[in-house]
């Protein structure tokens, strides 16, 4: 579960909606809140005339608005303005304020790639996987990285496309991964990719051209008859067989259309089932 968030000071009327999302948010202790669950990505940006002018007018906090306006255009660190902000309400106590600070010097002293690379992994973590897969393009971008950073940034992305691409594709990234890093798991995820595919001629050819080790390709089958058993023992799986059963007393257009429905979440949970233990 989330965490509740007691609002001590005003509810604005209106929300502030922070840039490219759909939060909504009413208070400053829902701000705060923002802040602390997206530190990797906040920047000086966030904190806007647009922030500034809504602490004023809307939630009625001149003096807090006027602090952190000056930080800004003084030319204080992050730090220092995310404390100020943290500090104008107490949602937070001195030790979350201090490890949230920690966390911000230590992606401050990241090299830009791996900084990118952080954020990519975070919203893969959201399952945010077309922002993940921006991040991990513009790491690649960079003429410096090490061969297994690239490989590792390379598995990352191959597990972003599967959700939002092509199978083939992402079993492309997840063979060049291995050729980068030399890692098994990142071969044996490209199998597992081009069996998600579904096109046994077109598998077999592929794997052909990926790896002749048999050991690597009988461990591949070995997952996915593993994941098959999961998916197939899943509960979805008995909500499909149910509604079956129940078609005799439904109308048949509903019926089918509920059986359509739940053959899609089956087919998202069958489909992340394979990356299950392997992501890491």
């Amino acid at each position: 579960m989330g965490k509740v968030i007691i609002c001590s000071g005003r509810l604005a009327g209106k929300p502030f909606v922070p840039d490219g999302t759909d939060k909504r948010l009413y208070s400053i202790e829902e701000i705060c809140h923002y802040v602390n669950n997206n530190v990797y990505s906040i920047d000086m940006k966030f904190f806007s005339h647009h922030l500034t002018d809504y602490i004023r007018e809307e939630l009625k906090l001149p003096a807090v608005a006027d602090k952190l306006k000056r930080l800004v255009e003084d030319g204080f660190s992050l730090n220092d303005v995310i404390t100020a902000l943290f500090c104008s309400c107490d949602l937070y106590s001195k030790d979350e304020i201090l490890e949230t600070i920690e966390l911000v010097k230590s992606l401050e002293e990241m090299p830009d790639w791996e900084r990118k690379a952080f954020i990519g992994y975070k919203k893969l973590e959201e399952k945010k996987y077309l922002a993940a897969l921006k991040c991990f393009r513009g790491t690649l971008k960079v003429e410096s990285l090490a061969d297994r950073d690239y490989g590792l940034v390379l598995k990352a992305m191959g597990i972003c496309l599967i959700h939002v691409s092509s199978f083939s594709e992402a079993a492309n990234c997840f063979y060049k991964s291995y050729k980068y890093t030399g890692s098994n798991k990142a071969l044996l995820l490209a199998i597992l990719a081009l069996k998600l595919g579904g096109h046994e001629k077109e598998f077999n050819e592929k794997v052909g051209e990926f790896t002749n080790d048999e050991a690597v390709i009988s461990k591949a089958e070995s997952v996915w008859k593993e994941t098959e058993r999961l998916a197939l023992n899943s509960e979805n799986i008995s909500r499909i067989e149910n509604v079956f059963g129940k078609l005799k007393t439904y109308k048949v257009a509903e019926g089918y259309k509920e059986i359509e429905f739940k053959l899609e979440e089956f087919k998202t949970e069958y489909r992340e089932g394979a990356w299950n233990g392997l992501i890491s």
